[in-house]
């Protein structure tokens, strides 16, 4: 596991740590831990309000690679390649219940690597999730939405961490310039290019809750 020193104690910077919880091996190649260190640095340039301010910043922790945790005890590490829809409260569940500091770090925002599903089309989805968690917040990002690929998975995922819920922006197509948030269908499914910061309400959203997020942290 790849570690780095903290630095300065500064209350809206969150630590980030990585795991690789799939086996795919394409999904490898593409998780380095180079693209794991630029996946901050996309954070902290899109995670912003719609001034382009930064609303809270994301520093490089730790990582764990799939070879080193994959005979972890940590049953979440089985979501990685879920062969059934994912089911956020199990998902809940087994993160919580997990004590391998390789696979879930107490004190940082986690950061997970896997290979989606969807009953009808079988591991050719692309879908990821965020949660807060009671304030022990974690995303999983699909290993072919890296790199900022496809409707900004990061901050989109990121902003559910910090607790955000959708905003509904009926007939977005890809194309169309939305809010990090936006969900053409109202609560499922993409919404645009999520290309526009958080607005004035999810930033108090962000703040109030990355306080909150920063105390729970630090127990």
């Amino acid at each position: 596991m790849v570690v780095y020193a903290q630095t300065s104690d500064d209350p809206l910077t969150f630590d980030l740590h990585f795991a690789v919880i799939t086996k795919n091996v394409d999904a490898h190649r593409i998780a380095s831990l180079e693209q794991l260190k630029k996946e901050v640095d996309i954070l902290n340039m899109y995670f912003v309000a719609e001034n382009r301010k930064a609303i809270v910043k994301f520093r490089f922790k730790s990582a764990a690679f799939y070879n080193e945790i994959r005979n972890s005890d940590c049953e979440f590490v089985k979501l990685g390649d879920a062969t059934s829809p994912y089911d956020s409260d199990r998902g809940a569940a087994l993160f919580n219940a997990c004590n391998d500091l390789r696979v879930r770090d107490p004190r940082a925002i986690n950061f997970y690597i896997y290979d989606s599903y969807a009953p009808r089309i079988g591991f050719s989805d692309t879908t990821s999730h965020g949660r807060r968690n009671a304030n022990r917040p974690y995303v999983l990002i699909d290993w072919e939405r890296l790199n900022h690929s496809d409707q900004s998975a990061e901050e989109h995922e990121m902003g559910h961490a910090f607790g955000l819920y959708h905003e509904c922006v009926p007939g977005a197509t890809r194309g169309t310039s939305t809010n990090i948030m936006a969900s053409a269908d109202c609560g499922k499914g993409s919404g645009g290019r999520r290309d526009i910061g958080f607005n004035a309400l999810q930033v108090r959203t962000i703040l109030d809750f990355a306080r909150q997020i920063r105390a729970r942290l630090k127990k």
